[in-house]
Formats: C-alpha cells, sequence, structure tokens
C-alpha cells in the first residue's frame, strides 16, 4: 500500500497517486474517490470550496506537493499556475489557493497566466465548450507546474497544458483528486506486506 501523506481531508478519498490522460496530454493526480463514499464526499468538498476551508486546503496542498516533489525533485526554476476561477464567481477560488499553497510548499513562485472567467451555472463537462477561450494575463517566465483541484473529465487541465505547451512552455499538470477506485476488499492471509513508509506506487491509465 502506498504511503500516504496523512488522512483524507475530505471523507474516504483513496491515497493512489496516479498517471491519467485526456486526448493524450497526460497529467497526475494524488488522491481518488472510493466508489462507495463518492457522492456524500463530493458533498463534503463543495461545502469545503464554498468556504475555502483552510484545514482541506492545507492538506490538498500537502497532497499535491508531496506528489510534484517525489516526481520532479526540487523543481529548480518552475513556476506555479493555475486553471482560472470560475463557477464559483470569487477571484480567491478554492483552486486557486490551492495552487498557491503548493508554490509555498514547494518554494516555488506562483504566477496567475490567464485571467479568470466567471461564469454562472453548475461545474459539469457539458458546459465546458460554452466557456470563452484563455485570456492571457501573464507570460510564462519558464516551466510551469498547472494545478487543479479536481479532474473529472480532464478538460480544464488539458486546456491549460495544450496552451503552455502551445508557447513552447515545459508543463506539468498536477490535480488534487482525479478518477474513481472500488471499496477495499477484505484482507487476506496471505496478502503481500504493506509497502514501506515512503515508496510510491504510480498507477498508469486505466491500471
Amino acid at each position: 500500500m502506498v504511503a500516504a501523506p496523512g488522512a483524507a481531508a475530505v471523507g474516504s478519498l483513496v491515497w493512489r497517486p496516479a498517471f491519467r490522460s485526456r486526448n493524450a496530454v497526460a497529467y497526475l493526480v494524488s488522491r481518488s474517490w472510493r466508489s462507495d463514499a463518492k457522492a456524500a464526499d463530493i458533498g463534503a468538498l463543495k461545502a469545503a470550496k464554498r468556504t475555502c476551508a483552510p484545514d482541506v486546503l492545507d492538506a490538498a496542498a500537502a497532497d499535491v506537493a508531496l506528489v510534484a516533489a517525489a516526481l520532479g525533485g526540487p523543481l529548480t526554476g518552475w513556476t506555479v499556475t493555475t486553471v482560472p476561477c470560475g463557477h464559483s464567481r470569487r477571484p480567491d477560488c478554492f483552486g486557486k489557493q490551492l495552487a498557491q499553497r503548493c508554490a509555498g510548499r514547494l518554494g516555488l513562485p506562483f504566477l496567475q497566466v490567464w485571467a479568470d472567467r466567471f461564469v454562472s451555472g453548475v461545474s459539469h463537462p457539458k458546459e465546458f465548450a460554452k466557456l470563452p477561450p484563455l485570456e492571457w494575463q501573464a507570460d510564462p517566465p519558464g516551466p510551469m507546474l498547472l494545478i487543479d483541484d479536481v479532474a473529472t473529465s480532464g478538460w480544464h487541465i488539458e486546456e491549460g497544458l495544450t496552451a503552455l505547451r502551445a508557447r513552447g512552455v515545459a508543463a506539468l499538470g498536477l490535480v488534487w483528486i482525479g478518477g474513481e477506485v472500488a471499496p477495499p476488499r477484505p484482507e487476506r492471509a496471505s496478502a503481500p506486506p504493506p509497502a514501506a513508509a515512503g515508496s510510491y506506487t504510480w498507477w498508469l491509465p486505466g491500471s
């Protein structure tokens, strides 16, 4: 079992560092929904996002920063950015605050490269095609870490990574929650021993 940085900040989120992809654009997630608790956990996360709960933000940032450091080391010269705030209609949205806290934990600068694009309604993949194009407000100074809180379809993280890479910028996508896993099965007597503390299993898409 992969050693987690601590208890899940929301409900029964499963610590499962994983590579995921959309249209051949890959990104990393640190936790996944557990199928039998997903509905309740989504409700709890929505409540936390409405208030930008500091304890949830801190725990989420710890998760994402740990995955980033495990994969990239010190990441010297990189800058952290975020997908634009949107459906929350607030400039200090949960996703942006998450990216800022990750930057602090990693000792990296934060730079918002796109303007926020506030929209009404709910955040749902069916609505994303109606969004206006990304509006640049700052030039990336070098390689970028693009951070988002949740990837349901991966639409936002794909959009951002594609835009950065189209400018010739090296970019890595990091997401706190993505994907769904089944609840754990009862342990068997012949189950292998747990992984040593600090070790990681990197799951590939489809695994």
